[in-house]
């Protein structure tokens, strides 16, 4: 009998730790952002954008999957694959952060009149944070 009773105790003061584990380690929402508008630099493209995590150290922005349309006067190229040139890092300290970094596309020469779609994520190590998914960006100039 008296490990019955002892055992719904037991399991209601262990959930009990559990949830204070968990709320103690919780983490807010991290985001991440990208402007549509792309400056035009002839061999980069400007990207902007604003990201926020918590949890101390830094994030890094990175372009996962980025094309755009091959247009010139005259012609169409295709798509043509973009990345960024290196490492765009935010804190995290709960904060939201303005970001920029600079798209090439490695062996081609950049269109000055194009669109397509960007994703960008917000990493920490391994970790992905956020991710803004497929997003419509295009060159101004």
């Amino acid at each position: 009998m008296f490990r019955t009773r002892a055992l719904p105790v037991l399991a209601a003061a262990t959930g009990c730790w559990a949830i204070i584990a968990a709320s103690a380690s919780a983490e807010g929402p991290a985001t991440v952002s990208v402007q549509p508008e792309l400056g035009y630099n002839v061999t980069t493209l400007t990207i902007k954008g604003s990201a926020a995590c918590d949890g101390g150290g830094t994030a890094g922005i990175t372009v996962v999957d980025g094309s755009l349309e091959q247009m010139f006067r005259g012609g169409v190229g295709g798509p043509m694959g973009i990345q960024l040139d290196g490492p765009v890092r935010v804190g995290c300290d709960g904060a939201p952060h303005s970001w920029e970094g600079h798209l090439i596309a490695p062996g081609r020469v950049l269109p000055n009149e194009s669109g397509g779609s960007v994703t960008v994520t917000l990493s920490q190590g391994p970790s992905v944070l956020a991710s803004t998914g497929p997003q419509p960006v295009r060159i101004v100039t």
